[in-house]
């Protein structure tokens, strides 16, 4: 606690009975010093003389509510000054009370005790004001990622459920089909739905022992294998829009250190929309290479292309009208950002390029740093 009194007889006494109170005190004879010694300790609570000689008390406490360190800082004036008038110019600039001198032990003391208990509990509002709006962000935050999630999941899982539906259309209506054919057909619809069937165990199992929704679990990841399970489920759609979908792999090693569901989302999502901007008889290609330092994963398609003028956005969040476009045999667009397939590539310390080129085709190369393997 301060005592700011210009009367050395004054500060010996109050502290003498604030100390045999349990107050640590500490003392100030003017103004000035008052100020610098509250920046300096950052007293609970001051206790004000009016008249001193250099600044009067009342220009100190405007001084204290004025500077952003010391405005919480409770200040109760202790004033020979018994006037209405001065009792209000004391609770006008800022102070919290007003005792007369002479003062009685008991009144200050529970002015002080008082006032004391208003401030802590103050402070503590405040601090939980503070934690209810930065819980609030962080709910704000999760949802946004809750829902980004949730479209690309459905983004992953609309075009091989469309290619599904697709191919049992085609060997309901369509005459001729070799039984060759029909039975390559049924596997890959059965191929394409377990895959989709592993897609949402896997995200569920993530995301049960994920507590936040953009925390990464890494483990060593077969890439080639986590490739080939992104061309199983787009195969139907590749099918039916009669579109080449391979994978080449010029890889010196096949294990990396990733997140495996994050990352097959990721590339699950490139192919998908390269499908879905490349017409019938086209070229989807996933390429995979490494150096020392980077894998490389490429998604080539000959597809419509991107124009210049949205190159530069596509990446961005709300860089998504493209995507909101119909494909070249009218699919829905899905609303969903490029932006997070972004965001999970750089979450592996990564980073996502695009090079389109309209009605030639468009490139997108993934490069990611190779960590150490558990």
């Amino acid at each position: 606690m301060l005592i700011v009194d210009d009367t050395e007889a004054n500060i010996r006494l109050l502290s003498h009975v604030l100390r045999g109170d349990g107050f640590n005190i500490i003392a100030a004879f003017n103004g000035e010093d008052c100020l610098e010694l509250a920046r300096e300790r950052k007293p609970d609570l001051i206790l004000l003389d009016v008249m001193m000689p250099d600044v009067s008390g009342f220009d100190v406490c405007k001084q204290i509510n004025l500077d952003p360190e010391l405005k919480d800082i409770p200040v109760i004036f202790l004033s020979a000054l018994t006037e209405i008038k001065d009792k209000v110019e004391g609770f006008e600039v800022g102070g919290v009370d007003y005792i007369t001198k002479p003062f009685q032990k008991d009144e200050v003391l529970a002015r002080i005790k008082t006032h004391l208990s208003l401030s802590q509990l103050q402070k503590e509002r405040d601090e939980r004001i503070e934690i209810l709006k930065k819980r609030e962000q962080e709910l704000r935050d999760l949802n946004v990622k809750k829902d980004d999630l949730v479209r690309m999941v459905s983004h992953d899982i609309r075009n091989p459920i469309t290619g599904i539906i697709g191919l049992s259309k085609l060997m309901r209506v369509q005459q001729g089909i070799s039984e060759e054919d029909r039975i390559s057909m049924l596997k890959v619809m059965e191929e394409s739905g377990n895959k989709l069937l592993d897609l949402v165990k896997k995200v569920l199992d993530n995301d049960a022992k994920s507590k936040k929704l953009d925390e990464f679990i890494f483990i060593n990841t077969d890439v080639v294998q986590l490739i080939e399970k992104v061309i199983s489920i787009n195969s139907p759609k590749a099918i039916l829009k009669d579109i080449q979908l391979s994978f080449h792999s010029e890889l010196l090693m096949n294990e990396f250190l990733l997140d495996p569901i994050k990352m097959e989302i990721a590339i699950n999502n490139l192919v998908s929309n390269a499908l879905k901007f490349t017409s019938s008889n086209g070229i989807v290609l996933v390429s995979m290479s490494n150096t020392d330092e980077d894998l490389i994963i490429k998604v080539i398609d000959n597809g419509i292309g991107i124009p210049d003028s949205m190159q530069k956005q596509i990446l961005l969040p709300g860089g998504n009208e493209l995507h909101s476009q119909a494909g070249t045999d009218g699919e829905l667009g899905s609303g969903l950002g490029l932006h997070v397939v972004k965001n999970y590539v750089e979450a592996h310390n990564g980073d996502i390029l695009v090079e389109s080129s309209e009605n030639v085709g468009t490139t997108f190369t993934v490069r990611i740093p190779i960590k150490e393997k558990d």
